[in-house]
């Protein structure tokens, strides 16, 4: 498995995934990693018929995200994960899923974040995952589709203030 981006996005497949980031990465498979979403076979269903036949697509927990190192089917695959929050992203690279780009392209907010663009809120955790993924030189930026202006969150990161 080639991870070539991570993407946070809790909207996981539609059609941002489906029209511009598969296209753009020229992925040859989409993981989604998600424990709740795992468990929720209505869910899987559904974004299982909306990703081509010819693009290798997984659910998986996140802790599940390590054993797809050892899928035959993905060896070597141009890979996108998504995952749904900052928290997991972070997580996955706890775990010793090893990615390169992180990009955040829809994050949610709560009454402690702050807006940082249109559809991404952060908060003083996020914020320091965020930190601490970056000194791992995890590459980490905010873009809704590919033809849209890249924001390096190195550049802002130290301009937020909650």
């Amino acid at each position: 498995m080639n991870i070539l981006l991570v993407r946070i996005d809790d909207r996981f497949i539609h059609g941002q995934i489906l029209e511009a980031w598969i296209p753009f990465l020229k992925a040859q498979s989409v993981i989604v990693a998600n424990d709740a979403l795992a468990q929720d076979d209505f869910q899987i269903t559904i974004m299982s018929m909306a990703i081509p036949e010819r693009i290798k697509f997984r659910i998986v927990t996140l802790d599940g995200m390590v054993a797809l190192y050892d899928d035959p089917e993905l060896n070597g695959k141009r890979t996108l994960v998504i995952v749904s929050s900052i928290k997991d992203a972070y997580r996955l690279s706890t775990l010793g899923v090893v990615f390169t780009d992180l990009n955040i392209g829809n994050n949610k907010g709560t009454d402690t974040s702050k807006q940082i663009s249109y559809s991404v809120w952060v908060d003083k955790e996020d914020l320091k995952m965020l930190g601490t993924l970056m000194e791992k030189g995890i590459y980490v930026s905010l873009q809704s589709v590919p033809r849209e202006r890249n924001i390096d969150m190195k550049s802002i990161i130290d301009m937020v203030t909650l």
